[in-house]
């Protein structure tokens, strides 16, 4: 399943470590483990983008090799590896996702406006991502009445499906390849009529998006992935295909973007003004500017090239990211645990936990100077502008 590096940090930032673990072992697993753990590594190095969920049981004289994977070279070299392991006869209950079960409905296309996806196929279960309104997902399996999805930027997490629409390619062609709006206002209403006091048909918030079924005056006609009609201020949308070609990565725009979100609170897997958590706020701000950030912090802390921060940060642009947990030692791997956007005079915008989106200052001489996010300052990456200039020794 999905595992999570976020910050549940307080006013100093209180970091957490991550948990990477399988899950647990019994005695019959033992056999397999060995021969496993290498194929492991290869097909689902990072377990939220990727499956690879197999164990196996004796039963008798044989070995039951069970389980989910999403390559079938990755079943067939499993197989391979049992073979030649030579621990018993085999027993191939390997299942390659998506499951043809789901064969004749193997998308989803988001119906309500913030999609909670949990960790788990149940509502008590850790919030993993959120998905927006008009996002289409692949279904990888069910189990009761949620679905294991895989969400446009890879990531895994079980969905209610009462929350998509279900549907064939060709439903999914029709959607993206038909006129659509998408929300750019902080917060709107889709109503029944054209007036604000008419009853709501659905909340909307930025990177909804809905069928456009023309303007009306200054109000436009709408519809939902699952059919149903309203109508939205003009005002608060915009023509999907020509915003989306007019998006400008810019330091000023980042930080326009970001200061939208300031105090909007914390929530451990938000990706809205609902609540966001560090990494989410941050995809966020980059996806309204047109540029996908991986989901969690220590995924994003990959993409770009490093910046050097330097005691004085003279290094740092607008817009770059900063990353924070535990630096690399001689006994311990670098951990990252929170992420934020640089903006300049040694500020940062970001969302701790306990707080909800704010600026902080690395100055020691700053009203809002937060000493303990200053400490824990891992390193800077630069997702997008000119190359970072190399530091002369």
């Amino acid at each position: 399943m999905s595992f999570r590096i976020k910050s549940p940090a307080l006013l100093g930032l209180v970091l957490l470590a991550p948990v990477f673990a399988s899950a647990p072992a019994t005695a019959q697993d033992d056999p397999c483990k060995a021969v496993l753990a290498p194929l492991r590594a290869r097909y689902a190095p990072d377990r939220r983008v990727a499956v690879f969920d197999i164990s196996c049981a004796r039963q008798g004289t044989q070995l039951v090799v069970k389980g989910d994977v999403d390559q079938d070279n990755a079943r067939r070299d499993v197989i391979t590896a049992m073979e030649a392991a030579k621990l018993g006869t085999l027993v191939d209950s390997i299942r390659i996702l998506p499951d043809p079960a789901l064969a004749q409905v193997p998308f989803g296309i988001v119906k309500v406006s913030v999609g909670n996806v949990r960790s788990n196929p149940a509502h008590s279960a850790e919030l993993a991502t959120q998905v927006m309104m008009g996002m289409v997902v692949t279904l990888l399996k069910k189990q009761g009445d949620w679905y294991y999805i895989q969400c446009p930027d890879k990531y895994l997490g079980w969905l209610e499906g009462a929350a998509m629409h279900l549907t064939k390619q060709a439903g999914v062609d029709a959607w993206q390849n038909g006129p659509r709006v998408i929300v750019t206002a902080y917060f709107g209403v889709v109503r029944a009529k054209r007036d604000t006091a008419s009853l709501p048909v659905s909340d909307a918030v930025p990177l909804v998006l809905f069928k456009d079924d023309g303007v009306r005056g200054k109000w436009r006609a709408v519809e939902t992935p699952d059919g149903r009609r309203g109508f939205i201020e003009n005002r608060l949308v915009a023509d999907y295909a020509r915003w989306k070609a007019t998006r400008k990565l810019t330091a000023v725009s980042v930080e326009l973007t970001a200061k939208r979100f300031i105090g909007v609170p914390y929530l451990w897997g938000g990706t809205s003004p609902k609540g966001m958590d560090c990494s989410g706020f941050t995809k966020t701000v980059f996806r309204l500017n047109g540029m996908e950030l991986n989901r969690d912090a220590n995924q994003q802390a990959q993409m770009g090239t490093d910046v050097s921060v330097g005691d004085d940060m003279r290094q740092l642009t607008k817009g770059d990211l900063l990353f924070f947990g535990q630096q690399a030692s001689a006994e311990r791997a670098e951990r990252i645990t929170h992420v934020g956007i640089y903006l300049q005079d040694k500020q940062i915008i970001h969302t701790p936990g306990g707080s909800g989106v704010r600026i902080d200052s690395f100055d020691p001489l700053a009203p809002n100077f937060n000493e303990g996010l200053l400490k824990s300052l891992v390193r800077a990456r630069r997702v997008f502008g000119p190359a970072p200039t190399p530091v002369q020794p």
